[in-house]
């Protein structure tokens, strides 16, 4: 999916770029300007109440299968198509669709978050990695690996504390191979190649959590310690000259000379059991 779009940010897509689509039947289309707002809305009240608290007669956890049904419904209906905003051919996240068909995107919801504060976002974010660590994936490619959390009950006043969780976050994750990205109806994070289309508004909130990939390098490029981190897992593949999109290989190239990295910095290796 995508995963933080920004100058220096570290998302989560090849996994997961996201932003707006057809959701499902309950909730209407998902695409631009009121329509995308209307959506959210509906998907919001799906899930919560239009009052913003527990439907009536149902439990948490029937609002969190709500809730984890309209996830469900963007994946297939946004995620794992194209949108003809995203500046390239291809579904708006490629891997979506294989790592549903291979088991290796697990959807979990979380609860209790009403009232959280920026510190209990950055405790979930720390659990989201202790279970990506701990998880018994299937033998498939890494780069498939997502854990996606839901949020059902995170309110509108809690939406921006995902995107300042993702900025604290990604130097640290970036450092263990990881990228994290947040998707909620008002994430302002642009696609890699369209700074103008806002790719990462979902519905619900929701954050994701994957294996570094080689297309990182369209959000890791311009801060010099996160190209490191890059660098050493993916260098191979670029000065072997097996990477096949362009624009990789051009941003990959441009940031290389502009961080001019030390001789002693210079040795790649493959990780996240990556071939190089």
């Amino acid at each position: 999916m995508p995963s933080g779009h920004g100058a220096a940010t570290t998302s989560a897509c090849p996994h997961i770029a996201m932003g707006e689509a057809p959701a499902t039947a309950e909730t209407g289309n998902v695409g631009t300007g009121s329509t995308r707002a209307t959506a959210a809305a509906r998907a919001t009240d799906l899930a919560r109440g239009a009052d913003g608290e527990a439907r009536s007669g149902a439990t948490p956890a029937d609002d969190a299968a709500r809730t984890e049904a309209v996830v469900r419904g963007w994946l297939e209906s946004y995620i794992a198509q194209p949108h003809e905003e995203l500046g390239r051919n291809g579904p708006v996240c490629p891997f979506v669709a294989p790592a549903l068909k291979a088991g290796t995107l697990i959807l979990r919801s979380r609860l209790g978050m009403a009232h959280t504060d920026a510190h209990g976002v950055r405790a979930v974010v720390r659990d989201m990695v202790h279970d990506f660590r701990s998880q018994r994936w299937p033998q498939a490619n890494p780069t498939m690996r997502t854990l996606l959390l839901v949020l059902p009950d995170l309110p509108p006043a809690g939406w921006p504390l995902l995107d300042a969780a993702q900025a604290e976050c990604k130097r640290e994750l970036a450092r263990a191979g990881l990228m994290l990205g947040q998707f909620h109806p008002a994430c302002p994070e642009p696609a890699a190649r369209n700074p103008r289309f806002p790719v990462s508004r979902s519905p619900v909130p929701v954050l994701a959590l994957r294996n570094m990939a080689v297309h990182d390098v369209l959000f890791l490029h311009q801060d010099r310690a996160f190209f490191a981190e890059y660098r050493r897992l993916f260098g191979s593949r670029h000065e072997r000259g097996v990477v096949a999109d362009p624009l990789l290989r051009s941003t990959y190239r441009d940031a290389l000379a502009r961080h001019a990295p030390s001789p002693s910095s210079t040795e790649s290796r493959p990780t996240n059991g990556e071939t190089a």
